[in-house]
């Protein structure tokens, strides 16, 4: 399992959401998402690896992905003043984007 591929592709497929879904703020958005992505890290390579060698299963991983979403701070998003629900679905869809990249990339 090589963690730099499975970070990249991570950007970009966040980025890509961003575009879909917020298309002029996808570059703010992107800011925000690479802070989130360069804080979690260490955990996401951590996590990763304890998922390769099931130490822990896809309940426990998604818990661990569901415990970082607080820290997901979509400020371009609250700036322009979408709604808390939108932001959380755009939320929830990160996570399960990085739960599918991880799942994908260590089965």
């Amino acid at each position: 399992m090589d963690f730099d591929i499975i970070f990249k592709e991570l950007k970009e497929e966040i980025v890509k959401l961003a575009k879909d879904k917020f298309n002029e703020q996808s570059t703010a958005i992107a800011a925000d998402m690479e802070a989130y992505l360069a804080h979690s890290k260490e955990k996401l390579q951590k996590w990763a690896k304890l998922f390769k060698e099931n130490k822990i299963d896809k309940e426990e991983l998604t818990w661990l992905l569901k415990s970082q979403k607080d820290l997901l701070l979509l400020k371009s998003l609250q700036n322009i003043g979408v709604s808390s629900i939108s932001i959380g679905h755009f939320k929830n869809k990160i996570v399960n984007t990085v739960l599918s990249k991880i799942i994908v990339h260590t089965s």
